[in-house]
């Protein structure tokens, strides 16, 4: 639905009294729709218990590697620089975390915690095997990022 402001307004966007206002990017037109409100599926609920245990599982490693994938991060941002694509450390994570569960279809992300990828050997227990592994892009430098997950 389209929709015409008594007064001109540039940018007026967000939900008030039901509705949702928002500009076309495009033609700039403003616009308005119903808010609805999704129903919860099961991959709403599965993809709720992978990310609170991703939270889980990044408290739990250590400082030294928190570190290591902080630096890996601000080397892979200045290697994209103008690109677009900023990471930080809880980012790089999770795309670390999702690539190993591509590379290793075993691998569960709702129960999976660093004792565990020591135990079964996964590729991530330094960064640099991350790197070696093809989990995460070379960057710079990434033979000095050696810290355990533990």
């Amino acid at each position: 639905m389209k929709v015409k402001y008594m007064r001109p307004v540039d940018g007026f966007v967000g939900k008030l009294a039901k509705m949702v206002y928002y500009v076309d990017k495009i033609t700039g037109a403003p616009l308005a729709r119903a808010y609805v409100k999704p129903t919860m599926g099961e991959n709403h609920y599965s993809m709720a218990e992978r990310s609170s245990n991703i939270g889980r599982f990044y408290h739990s490693i250590s400082q030294g590697y928190l570190t290591d994938l902080q630096n890996y991060s601000d080397r892979f941002n200045i290697m994209v620089l103008g690109h677009g694509t900023r990471v930080n450390s809880n980012s790089l994570l999770i795309k670390m975390l999702y690539s190993l569960k591509r590379e290793v279809p075993s691998v569960n992300l709702v129960t999976i915690t660093p004792q565990y990828a020591i135990d079964s050997g996964l590729p991530i227990t330094t960064v640099r095997q991350a790197v070696e592994a093809g989990i995460i892009p070379i960057v710079p430098r990434y033979e000095e990022l050696m810290n355990g997950i533990l």
